[in-house]
């Protein structure tokens, strides 16, 4: 599992490690590509059928991802 899910080039979840490719942010039910250029958040679960655990991320303009298992944590 990644440890450091801060400021990364996709998002990584969390939970299991699983860093997200183009097909999972495609798939997504929250358009991800959006929130680095808005520098928006969203609510997500985590497209590994062995982990399937909910997460938050942020955006961030540059453009990178953060994710954390609670909000208040990003």
């Amino acid at each position: 599992m990644r440890e450091d899910t801060y400021q990364t080039l996709m998002p990584v979840c969390p939970h299991c490690g699983h860093e997200f490719d183009s097909d999972d942010m495609n798939e997504s039910s929250q358009d991800l590509w959006a929130l680095a250029p808005d520098e928006g958040r969203a609510e997500v679960t985590c497209p590994d059928i062995l982990c399937e655990k909910t997460f938050h991320i942020q955006g961030g303009y540059r453009p990178q991802y953060t994710t954390a298992i609670d909000e208040d944590d990003l």
